[in-house]
């Protein structure tokens, strides 16, 4: 395998579940103000893009820099309410350190 199929996996569930909470959050009927958009966008999406290059590139540094950037919202939005759709950013956090400790050997390859 060319790149990390675990980093490549959390991203993508990282923006869909971004996505479904800015656009289509079934535990609200509120609109998200613009400054809730940002946050998520800078907090949540931006990384995840940047998981998705590491993947591809096997650049394990930017997928640890990823996971760390991603950690407190990510914590947070999974422990908030339990049970919720939003709990799987746990697995999302959870793809993004594995995907850090495989993509050493993936480099050696």
């Amino acid at each position: 395998m060319k790149f990390s199929l675990t980093g490549l996996i959390g991203s993508f569930l990282c923006i869909v579940l971004s996505s479904i909470l800015l656009f289509w959050n079934p535990y609200s009927s509120f609109k998200i103000s613009t400054d809730t958009g940002m946050v998520v966008f800078m907090m949540l999406i931006l990384p995840a893009c940047c998981g998705v290059a590491a993947s591809i590139f096997k650049v394990r540094y930017l997928m640890g820099i990823v996971f760390i950037w991603s950690l407190p919202y990510g914590i947070y939005l999974s422990a908030a309410s339990i049970p919720s759709l939003y709990n799987l950013f746990a697995v999302v956090l959870i793809l993004y350190l594995v995907s850090v400790i495989t993509l050493k050997r993936l480099k050696a390859e």
